[in-house]
């Protein structure tokens, strides 16, 4: 199989993301999107909301999406927590390729990224075996060629084989911040998010502070 990894802090997630994933598996022939919801022990990017709450919003928001299924029949997204699961500094995208590549032995992995994510790329934790060892999809960012950033790094150039770009990019202009600034200021976001997700924050009074 063709299996994409398609982390983010989904904080919440919107249409936008689900959208994503399926424009991608469609383009790029993959036969599952797993969901990598990351860890709120990061120290490079500060959560909104408590782990299980994103996650729970996550799960939700995949249930709506049951009918979408792989050539098997099989349902495409799923999600695993094992970026949550892990303990600080080891929450490395390079540690949670290494395993999921133990989950999947036999099939091809790709961690789904934005063409933006590429400045920087280079000083991830483990950045060297990471780019060598895998494969990536770079959806294209505005602002953010993706050839011209992956011939500008030593690293992604020399790896650039490694690098499989959507040259249209599919941003729908959704973002989660968006998201929650609208419920901070007392505004509808419906139509943005699945209902369940949007009925589930208001019920538990998330991004209201």
């Amino acid at each position: 199989m063709r299996i994409g990894i398609y982390g983010s802090s989904f904080d919440p997630i919107t249409y936008s993301h689900l959208f994503t994933a399926a424009t991608v598996a469609r383009r790029k022939r993959l036969d599952k999107v797993i969901f990598v919801p990351c860890s709120s022990l990061r120290h490079d990017k500060k959560m909104q909301t408590e782990d299980v709450h994103r996650l729970r919003m996550l799960q939700m928001a995949l249930d709506t999406c049951t009918h979408k299924k792989n050539r098997f029949g099989d349902p495409l997204f799923e999600i695993s927590t094992v970026e949550m699961e892990a303990l600080p500094g080891e929450t490395y995208t390079y540690d949670t390729m290494v395993h999921l590549r133990k989950k999947y032995p036999n099939d091809e992995l790709f961690f789904i990224m934005g063409s933006d994510l590429l400045i920087g790329m280079s000083n991830w934790g483990s950045a060297e075996k990471l780019v060598s060892e895998f494969q990536f999809i770079v959806m294209s960012r505005e602002g953010y060629p993706s050839a011209d950033l992956i011939a500008d790094d030593p690293l992604l150039r020399n790896n650039d084989e490694h690098f499989l770009i959507m040259s249209k990019g599919i941003n729908m202009g959704i973002s989660s911040t968006y998201i929650r600034d609208e419920i901070r200021k007392g505004g509808d976001p419906s139509f943005l998010l699945p209902d369940v997700c949007l009925q589930y924050i208001y019920e538990h009074g998330i991004y209201r502070g």
